[in-house]
């Protein structure tokens, strides 16, 4: 499939009976995308809109909303969510909130749906703001300035990685598109390349698997792909030819379990709001090691953080990530934990990321969580998902017992002064909705009383 920007797009380069969308099982046509967004753009310029907030659980509506503000020259604004608390800390940020969700704010404007016909026409790519709020590790929020030019270019680099891989076939997803790793692969990378989306996702797998008839692309995450348990093989005829996975590293047995019953080895995405797509990996022989794209520069700074420079990020030149690297001989390189997770307790430097890998290296654990509690007298907190073996054990010995055992293993590598005083036995970890831990939602369990 070819590339065709959304300004060609808009102005005929496809016909206007070409499939943009499937909602509800019906195909949206070019036609029917154009008439909406010129429509809901008129309605939104004689309010006079400057800045507009975009909350969609309907993937086609989302872009209705956001190429609509783009016609009329308006800012894009992309809270990762409606709940009450963070629209109340983005309320100054925007002049309405286009939304198909109940909310009682008053500036909600919902989008018209319109069956007339409507010429031709283009819009600026290059000078449209879409603004992301990002909470990253640590909840607070960050606030991220995009262009839909950026995304073009980011379709173009996926259209010749894989885009012989897909075909023609539509893309199902199980996460939202109000996140850049949503947008990019379940709406623009579809869009431009001329593949149909579905416009619902699935958080659940059950409905998803009823949409999964004939090739597809299934764009998912850790946090979704870590429950999979129970469901049988997918026939050959309806097995997704991609299956796109990012947010956190996927544990090999749920990529194991994932390629099982879907019939495609995943392939997993590293990258940030700021960069877009950044590497790649699909389960090599070392699937620790991770390939940058095609058309962005990877290097090391001395103190081994990640830098890059791409085309497809919101930074022009190199810029800094928050990840330290190791760089092989070929280009690839393996992630070493985050750079902003070296604390100090009393009075000696712990790297929270290795502290984690030690703990989940014990034959009790299978996942650990750790963060910095206490205030001025900081201490360590460990949130723990155990293993089998480790429930047995815990059962056994009981709490306390079972606490001083596993401080006592780990006080062979690490200093006592700096082992978790804080631990809390976990059925699932914390984490959002693409599978990252935020340490605001690990610092919540350890505050809670048993």
């Amino acid at each position: 499939m070819s590339i065709v920007s959304l300004a060609d797009l808009l102005a005929g380069a496809r016909p206007d009976t070409h499939g943009i969308a499937i909602q509800d099982g019906r195909q949206i046509t070019l036609s029917r995308l154009r008439a909406e967004v010129s429509y809901n753009a008129d309605r939104l310029a004689s309010r006079a809109v400057k800045r507009g907030a975009v909350v969609f659980e309907d993937g086609y509506r989302f872009v209705v909303a956001i190429l609509a503000l783009v016609k009329i020259g308006a800012e894009v604004i992309l809270p990762p969510n409606l709940q009450a608390g963070t629209l109340r800390t983005l309320a100054r940020e925007f002049d309405v909130l286009l939304t198909d969700m109940e909310t009682d704010l008053a500036c909600k404007v919902a989008l018209v749906s319109s069956l007339d016909e409507a010429a031709p026409f283009r819009i600026d790519t290059e000078t449209s703001r879409i603004d992301f709020f990002t909470s990253g590790s640590t909840g607070e929020m960050k606030r991220i300035a995009k262009s839909l030019t950026l995304f073009e270019r980011e379709a173009g680099v996926l259209e010749q990685m894989w885009g012989a891989e897909l075909g023609s076939s539509p893309v199902i997803g199980t996460v939202t598109h109000q996140h850049v790793f949503g947008m990019t692969f379940r709406i623009m990378w579809p869009i431009l390349s001329g593949r149909p989306f579905h416009a619902e996702f699935h958080p659940m797998w059950e409905p998803l698997m009823a949409q999964l008839r004939g090739p597809s692309m299934l764009v998912s995450s850790p946090a979704q792909l870590t429950r999979l348990g129970g469901f049988a093989p997918i026939a050959a005829a309806n097995r997704p030819r991609l299956l796109i996975t990012a947010g956190a590293p996927l544990p090999p047995d749920a990529a194991n379990e994932t390629a099982e019953i879907f019939g495609c080895v995943p392939t997993e995405i590293f990258g940030s709001t700021e960069a877009g797509v950044i590497a790649w990996r699909r389960g090599a022989a070392d699937p620790v090691l991770w390939q940058p794209l095609p058309s962005v520069e990877v290097a090391a700074s001395e103190d081994g953080i990640l830098m890059l420079r791409s085309p497809h990020a919101s930074a022009q030149g190199w810029c800094e990530q928050a990840d330290r690297i190791a760089i092989d001989a070929d280009g690839r390189f393996r992630l070493e934990g985050r750079a902003d997770r070296i604390s100090k307790i009393e009075g000696k430097r712990v790297s929270l990321q290795k502290l984690e890998r030690d703990i989940a290296a014990l034959e009790w654990v299978d996942e650990a969580a750790v963060v910095v509690l206490g205030g001025k007298r900081a201490f360590l907190g460990a949130v723990v998902k155990l293993s089998n073996a480790g429930l047995a054990e815990l059962a056994r010995m009981g709490k306390f017992r079972f606490e001083r055992m596993l401080r006592h293993e780990l006080s062979s590598t690490e200093d006592v002064a700096v082992l978790p005083r804080r631990w809390r036995f976990v059925e699932l970890m914390p984490m959002d909705g693409l599978g990252k831990r935020r340490v605001r939602d690990v610092t919540a369990l350890l505050e809670q009383t048993e």
